[in-house]
Protein backbone atom coordinates (compact mmCIF):
# COMPACT_ATOMS: atom_id res chain seq x y z
CA UNK A 1 0.00 0.00 0.00
CA UNK A 2 2.79 2.38 0.93
CA UNK A 3 4.60 1.50 -2.28
CA UNK A 4 1.45 2.19 -4.32
CA UNK A 5 0.96 5.56 -2.57
CA UNK A 6 4.54 6.60 -3.28
CA UNK A 7 4.17 5.71 -6.97
CA UNK A 8 0.88 7.64 -7.13
CA UNK A 9 2.37 10.74 -5.50
CA UNK A 10 5.38 10.58 -7.80
CA UNK A 11 3.10 10.35 -10.83
CA UNK A 12 1.10 13.39 -9.67
CA UNK A 13 4.27 15.41 -9.07
CA UNK A 14 5.77 14.51 -12.43
CA UNK A 15 2.51 15.24 -14.23
CA UNK A 16 2.05 18.49 -12.32
CA UNK A 17 5.58 19.72 -13.09
CA UNK A 18 5.28 18.66 -16.71
CA UNK A 19 1.88 20.29 -17.05
CA UNK A 20 3.16 23.49 -15.41
CA UNK A 21 6.14 23.54 -17.73
CA UNK A 22 3.92 22.99 -20.75
CA UNK A 23 1.60 25.78 -19.63
CA UNK A 24 4.59 28.08 -19.18
CA UNK A 25 5.93 27.16 -22.62
CA UNK A 26 2.48 27.60 -24.19
CA UNK A 27 2.10 31.00 -22.50
CA UNK A 28 5.55 32.06 -23.69
CA UNK A 29 4.77 30.88 -27.23
CA UNK A 30 1.47 32.78 -27.20
CA UNK A 31 3.19 35.92 -25.93
CA UNK A 32 5.88 35.63 -28.60
CA UNK A 33 3.24 35.12 -31.27
CA UNK A 34 1.29 38.15 -30.04
CA UNK A 35 4.41 40.33 -29.91
CA UNK A 36 5.47 39.28 -33.40
CA UNK A 37 2.00 39.85 -34.89
CA UNK A 38 2.11 43.69 -34.70
CA UNK A 39 5.65 43.61 -36.06
CA UNK A 40 4.65 41.34 -38.95
CA UNK A 41 1.67 43.53 -39.83
CA UNK A 42 3.77 46.70 -39.63
CA UNK A 43 6.41 45.19 -41.91
CA UNK A 44 3.73 44.20 -44.44
CA UNK A 45 2.30 47.75 -44.47
CA UNK A 46 5.74 49.32 -44.85
CA UNK A 47 6.70 46.84 -47.60
CA UNK A 48 3.58 47.84 -49.54
CA UNK A 49 4.47 51.51 -49.07
CA UNK A 50 8.06 50.99 -50.28
CA UNK A 51 6.82 49.08 -53.33
CA UNK A 52 4.41 51.92 -54.09
CA UNK A 53 7.17 54.57 -54.12
CA UNK A 54 9.45 52.56 -56.39
CA UNK A 55 11.12 49.84 -54.32
CA UNK A 56 13.75 49.63 -51.61
CA UNK A 57 16.71 49.96 -54.02
CA UNK A 58 15.15 52.53 -56.34
CA UNK A 59 17.35 55.42 -55.21
CA UNK A 60 20.56 53.37 -55.11
CA UNK A 61 19.84 52.35 -58.71
CA UNK A 62 19.75 56.07 -59.59
CA UNK A 63 23.17 56.44 -57.90
CA UNK A 64 23.12 60.15 -56.95
CA UNK A 65 20.98 63.30 -56.92
CA UNK A 66 21.30 67.07 -57.16
CA UNK A 67 18.48 69.46 -56.32
CA UNK A 68 17.65 72.89 -54.90
CA UNK A 69 16.41 72.83 -51.32
CA UNK A 70 14.42 75.72 -49.83
CA UNK A 71 13.84 76.06 -46.09
CA UNK A 72 11.51 78.67 -44.52
CA UNK A 73 10.99 79.07 -40.78
CA UNK A 74 7.70 80.33 -39.26
CA UNK A 75 9.45 83.67 -38.62
CA UNK A 76 10.32 83.99 -42.32
CA UNK A 77 13.99 82.98 -42.17
CA UNK A 78 14.96 81.45 -45.50
CA UNK A 79 17.88 79.26 -46.55
CA UNK A 80 18.43 77.99 -50.09
CA UNK A 81 21.03 75.33 -50.82
CA UNK A 82 22.18 73.23 -53.73
CA UNK A 83 22.16 69.68 -52.36
CA UNK A 84 24.09 66.66 -53.68
CA UNK A 85 23.95 63.10 -52.36
CA UNK A 86 25.44 59.74 -53.27
CA UNK A 87 22.96 57.16 -52.01
CA UNK A 88 25.36 54.26 -51.49
CA UNK A 89 27.35 55.34 -48.45
CA UNK A 90 24.93 58.22 -47.67
CA UNK A 91 27.31 61.00 -48.74
CA UNK A 92 25.86 64.50 -48.44
CA UNK A 93 27.04 67.90 -49.77
CA UNK A 94 25.53 71.39 -49.91
CA UNK A 95 26.43 74.87 -51.11
CA UNK A 96 24.31 77.65 -49.62
CA UNK A 97 23.03 79.98 -52.34
CA UNK A 98 20.98 82.09 -49.95
CA UNK A 99 20.97 82.10 -46.17
CA UNK A 100 19.32 83.88 -43.28
CA UNK A 101 21.16 85.49 -40.39
CA UNK A 102 20.49 82.29 -38.40
CA UNK A 103 22.87 80.26 -40.58
CA UNK A 104 26.41 80.95 -39.31
CA UNK A 105 25.71 84.68 -38.67
CA UNK A 106 29.33 85.50 -37.81
CA UNK A 107 30.65 84.35 -41.19
CA UNK A 108 30.45 86.10 -44.54
CA UNK A 109 30.94 84.27 -47.82
CA UNK A 110 29.90 81.03 -49.52
CA UNK A 111 29.26 78.16 -47.12
CA UNK A 112 29.86 74.58 -48.25
CA UNK A 113 29.19 71.56 -46.04
CA UNK A 114 30.21 68.02 -46.96
CA UNK A 115 29.80 64.65 -45.26
CA UNK A 116 32.09 62.08 -46.93
CA UNK A 117 30.80 59.01 -45.10
CA UNK A 118 33.18 59.46 -42.16
CA UNK A 119 33.16 63.12 -41.13
CA UNK A 120 31.63 66.48 -41.97
CA UNK A 121 33.70 69.47 -43.11
CA UNK A 122 32.50 73.08 -43.39
CA UNK A 123 34.21 75.77 -45.45
CA UNK A 124 33.54 79.48 -45.98
CA UNK A 125 35.02 80.80 -49.24
CA UNK A 126 37.19 77.69 -49.34
CA UNK A 127 38.58 78.05 -45.81
CA UNK A 128 37.69 75.36 -43.29
CA UNK A 129 35.72 76.40 -40.20
CA UNK A 130 36.37 74.10 -37.27
CA UNK A 131 34.47 74.89 -34.06
CA UNK A 132 32.32 72.47 -32.01
CA UNK A 133 29.11 74.46 -32.64
CA UNK A 134 29.65 74.72 -36.41
CA UNK A 135 30.72 71.07 -36.66
CA UNK A 136 27.61 69.86 -34.81
CA UNK A 137 25.22 72.00 -36.85
CA UNK A 138 26.79 71.07 -40.20
CA UNK A 139 26.87 67.37 -39.35
CA UNK A 140 23.22 67.52 -38.25
CA UNK A 141 22.13 69.28 -41.45
CA UNK A 142 24.05 66.98 -43.76
CA UNK A 143 22.60 63.83 -42.24
CA UNK A 144 19.09 65.23 -41.61
CA UNK A 145 18.62 66.70 -45.09
CA UNK A 146 19.79 63.42 -46.61
CA UNK A 147 17.47 61.40 -44.37
CA UNK A 148 14.35 63.45 -45.16
CA UNK A 149 15.02 62.86 -48.86
CA UNK A 150 15.49 59.07 -48.57
CA UNK A 151 13.58 58.14 -45.38
CA UNK A 152 10.69 56.23 -46.93
CA UNK A 153 13.09 54.01 -48.88
CA UNK A 154 15.07 53.10 -45.73
CA UNK A 155 12.29 51.92 -43.42
CA UNK A 156 13.05 48.26 -44.18
CA UNK A 157 16.78 48.64 -43.46
CA UNK A 158 18.50 46.56 -40.74
CA UNK A 159 18.33 48.27 -37.35
CA UNK A 160 14.89 49.79 -38.03
CA UNK A 161 12.18 48.43 -35.73
CA UNK A 162 8.55 48.55 -36.81
CA UNK A 163 5.43 48.06 -34.69
CA UNK A 164 1.79 48.23 -35.72
CA UNK A 165 -0.15 50.73 -33.57
CA UNK A 166 -3.68 50.23 -34.82
CA UNK A 167 -5.91 52.67 -36.71
CA UNK A 168 -6.31 56.41 -36.16
CA UNK A 169 -9.07 58.48 -37.78
CA UNK A 170 -7.87 61.77 -39.24
CA UNK A 171 -9.62 63.96 -41.84
CA UNK A 172 -12.06 61.15 -42.61
CA UNK A 173 -9.32 58.57 -43.28
CA UNK A 174 -8.65 55.55 -41.06
CA UNK A 175 -4.86 55.66 -41.11
CA UNK A 176 -2.77 52.57 -40.39
CA UNK A 177 -0.35 53.63 -37.64
CA UNK A 178 3.20 52.26 -37.58
CA UNK A 179 5.68 53.11 -34.83
CA UNK A 180 9.36 53.30 -35.81
CA UNK A 181 12.39 53.21 -33.54
CA UNK A 182 16.01 52.24 -34.03
CA UNK A 183 18.67 49.95 -32.60
CA UNK A 184 21.37 51.70 -30.57
CA UNK A 185 23.95 51.07 -33.30
CA UNK A 186 21.74 52.70 -35.96
CA UNK A 187 22.36 56.42 -36.45
CA UNK A 188 23.85 59.03 -34.14
CA UNK A 189 20.69 59.20 -32.00
CA UNK A 190 17.64 56.97 -31.80
CA UNK A 191 14.59 59.09 -32.60
CA UNK A 192 11.01 57.84 -32.52
CA UNK A 193 8.52 58.12 -35.38
CA UNK A 194 4.81 57.43 -35.69
CA UNK A 195 3.70 57.07 -39.30
CA UNK A 196 0.22 57.72 -40.72
CA UNK A 197 -0.13 55.38 -43.72
CA UNK A 198 -3.03 56.02 -46.06
CA UNK A 199 -4.76 52.66 -46.72
CA UNK A 200 -6.01 53.89 -50.10
CA UNK A 201 -2.73 55.15 -51.57
CA UNK A 202 -0.30 53.08 -49.39
CA UNK A 203 1.68 56.31 -48.85
CA UNK A 204 2.77 58.07 -45.65
CA UNK A 205 0.71 61.26 -45.58
CA UNK A 206 2.18 62.55 -42.33
CA UNK A 207 4.19 61.40 -39.33
CA UNK A 208 5.27 62.38 -35.82
CA UNK A 209 8.97 62.53 -34.98
CA UNK A 210 11.41 63.61 -32.27
CA UNK A 211 14.72 65.49 -32.58
CA UNK A 212 16.72 63.94 -29.74
CA UNK A 213 20.02 65.22 -31.12
CA UNK A 214 18.95 68.64 -29.81
CA UNK A 215 17.17 67.28 -26.72
CA UNK A 216 13.64 67.59 -28.16
CA UNK A 217 11.49 64.71 -26.89
CA UNK A 218 8.12 66.33 -27.68
CA UNK A 219 7.17 65.34 -31.21
CA UNK A 220 6.68 67.43 -34.32
CA UNK A 221 4.02 66.66 -36.91
CA UNK A 222 5.42 66.42 -40.45
CA UNK A 223 3.01 66.64 -43.39
CA UNK A 224 4.23 65.76 -46.86
CA UNK A 225 3.30 65.94 -50.55
CA UNK A 226 4.70 63.71 -53.27
CA UNK A 227 6.02 64.11 -56.77
CA UNK A 228 6.99 61.26 -59.09
CA UNK A 229 10.36 61.68 -60.82
CA UNK A 230 12.04 58.97 -62.89
CA UNK A 231 9.79 56.27 -61.49
CA UNK A 232 10.17 57.12 -57.79
CA UNK A 233 7.75 58.99 -55.54
CA UNK A 234 9.52 61.63 -53.45
CA UNK A 235 8.30 63.87 -50.65
CA UNK A 236 9.22 67.10 -52.44
CA UNK A 237 7.18 69.27 -50.05
CA UNK A 238 7.26 68.99 -46.25
CA UNK A 239 5.97 71.14 -43.40
CA UNK A 240 6.17 70.52 -39.68
CA UNK A 241 4.95 72.01 -36.39
CA UNK A 242 5.08 71.15 -32.69
CA UNK A 243 2.55 68.47 -31.78
CA UNK A 244 1.80 65.75 -29.22
CA UNK A 245 1.67 61.97 -29.66
CA UNK A 246 -2.10 62.13 -30.24
CA UNK A 247 -1.38 64.16 -33.37
CA UNK A 248 -2.78 67.44 -32.02
CA UNK A 249 -0.91 70.55 -33.14
CA UNK A 250 0.08 72.44 -30.00
CA UNK A 251 1.86 75.31 -31.75
CA UNK A 252 0.36 76.33 -35.10
CA UNK A 253 3.63 77.62 -36.54
CA UNK A 254 4.88 75.66 -39.54
CA UNK A 255 8.36 75.29 -40.90
CA UNK A 256 8.24 74.64 -44.64
CA UNK A 257 10.78 72.96 -46.91
CA UNK A 258 10.63 71.86 -50.51
CA UNK A 259 12.80 70.50 -53.30
CA UNK A 260 13.13 71.78 -56.87
CA UNK A 261 15.07 70.90 -60.04
CA UNK A 262 15.75 67.31 -59.00
CA UNK A 263 18.16 65.40 -61.25
CA UNK A 264 19.57 61.90 -60.77
CA UNK A 265 22.65 60.09 -62.12
CA UNK A 266 24.92 63.14 -62.26
CA UNK A 267 28.16 61.16 -62.08
CA UNK A 268 29.35 62.42 -58.70
CA UNK A 269 32.25 60.56 -57.11
CA UNK A 270 33.44 60.17 -53.51
CA UNK A 271 36.24 62.67 -54.26
CA UNK A 272 33.59 65.36 -54.89
CA UNK A 273 32.61 65.06 -51.21
CA UNK A 274 36.11 65.46 -49.77
CA UNK A 275 36.61 69.13 -49.01
CA UNK A 276 40.23 70.22 -48.57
Amino acid sequence: MKKTLVILLSTILIFGCSNGKNQEENTQTANNTQSKAPMAKAEKIITEMVDEIGGQNALKDLFDVEYTYIYESPEGHRDVSKERYIFDGELSWAEYLERSDKMMPNYQGTIIQSYNGDSTVTTVDGKQVDTPEINKRSDFLRKTNFYWFVMNFKLLDPGVNLKYNGVRLYNGINYEMVEVNFDEQTGDVQDKYLLYINPNTKLIDQFLFTVKDYGLEQPFMMRVKYEEIEGVKLTTYREYALSNWDGDIVQDQWTKEWSEDISFNNGFTVDDFRLK
